[in-house]
This record gives C-alpha cells, sequence and structure tokens, in this order.
C-alpha cells in the first residue's frame, strides 16, 4: 500500500485519473481518491483546480463503465455481486428517487457507498443522460470542495479524511443535509409541475 501511494503521487494529475475509475468500480477504495486529491491541493496549493478536475474526470470515466457493464449484465449479475436485499433497497430508491438517488451517493463524504447505485442505476437502465449529467455535476461539487479547502486548510483537511472514523458524526450530518435538500428540492418540483398541469388543464 505505501509504495502504491508513492507511486499515486509522483504520476500526480493522471494518478487520480486512474485512482479515479476505479473508485467508481465496485473495488472499494475506502475514499483514497478523497485523501489523494486533498494530499496533491494541499502540496501544490495553485493547482488544485487542476487535482479537481483530474479527479473528477476519472471517476465520472470509472462510473460510466460501472454503469455501462451493468446495463449489460442485468438484474442477475448484479444480485450475485451484491445481495438481493441490497438490490432491492436500491431499486426502490433509484425508481423512486430517479437523479437524486445517483447524485447524492455521488457527493455524500465517506463511508456512504456510491459504487451499488451506479451499478444499480445500470441495471436499471436508467438514462444514461440524467445519469452523467447527475454524477457529473456531484463529484464537480465534490472534488471542487476538498481540493480547493485542502489547498486554503492543509494537513487539517488531510487528517480529517484520512481518518474518517474519527468525524462520522460529521460525515453523517453532512449527508443528512444534503439528502434533506435534494429532498426538498424534489417535492418543490413536484409540487410546481402538478400547478402547472393544472393550470393547463383548466
Amino acid at each position: 500500500m505505501a509504495s502504491l501511494w508513492t507511486a499515486l503521487r509522483r504520476w500526480g494529475g493522471p494518478g487520480l485519473l486512474v485512482l479515479g475509475v476505479v473508485d467508481s468500480s465496485l473495488l472499494p477504495t475506502f475514499g483514497s481518491l478523497d485523501v489523494f486529491t486533498a494530499v496533491l491541493a494541499a502540496r501544490h496549493r495553485d493547482l488544485w483546480w487542476y487535482y479537481a478536475a483530474m479527479s473528477t474526470a476519472g471517476s465520472v470515466l470509472g462510473a460510466y463503465i460501472t454503469y455501462k457493464l451493468a446495463y449489460r449484465a442485468g438484474m442477475g449479475w448484479l444480485q450475485k455481486k451484491l445481495g438481493t436485499k441490497w438490490v432491492d433497497r436500491i431499486n426502490r430508491v433509484i425508481s423512486r428517487w430517479g437523479v437524486a438517488a445517483v447524485f447524492v451517493p455521488a457527493i455524500a463524504p465517506p463511508p456512504f457507498p456510491t459504487s451499488p447505485f451506479l451499478a444499480g442505476a445500470g441495471a436499471l437502465q436508467f438514462p444514461l443522460p440524467k445519469f452523467l449529467l447527475s454524477f457529473t455535476s456531484a463529484r464537480i461539487i465534490r472534488y471542487g470542495a476538498i481540493a480547493y479547502i485542502a489547498a486554503h486548510y492543509g494537513r487539517r483537511v488531510v487528517r480529517m479524511l484520512r481518518h474518517p472514523q474519527q468525524y462520522l458524526g460529521v460525515s453523517v450530518a453532512i449527508t443528512v443535509i444534503v439528502i434533506l435538500l435534494i429532498v426538498l428540492g424534489s417535492m418543490l418540483w413536484e409540487r410546481r409541475e402538478r400547478r402547472e398541469h393544472t393550470h393547463t388543464a383548466a
């Protein structure tokens, strides 16, 4: 693991690209992309935007690959990988919330899982343009914020990302706030659409 970190540091931006692809697959990386992005942004503050962009690009590419694999493999494959209960839960969330079901896992901090929702979206044949738009926008916000904050506050941010179990309460709070905002936005949007439909019908 130490040698891997050394190699990734030497690669810089391209290392983030590679790790981003892996991070969005079904292979667990335990928040390594967040940490690596923060480390590089803290060391090279003027390039924080570059590291954010490379992390986002790799993550989106990995998400696209995961989506396409699950799309072709179907629900049976996904159930073998994740288990029937997990898949049923993911299906209910995606069917109910759609774009938000992709956006929230993509922007939420660890230990919130992301890859199962990406694979679930593919297996359910969720529209690819909506999938990419939602995931990309969430990752831009996530890695842009991580790189920017790390560039200004340095080691404190890196320490927090390296030991997420010590800040589990903060991660849960952020995730809950994001979910509540998404739910509120969805409710307001649905109410607006109902009003417009009623007005049109009248």
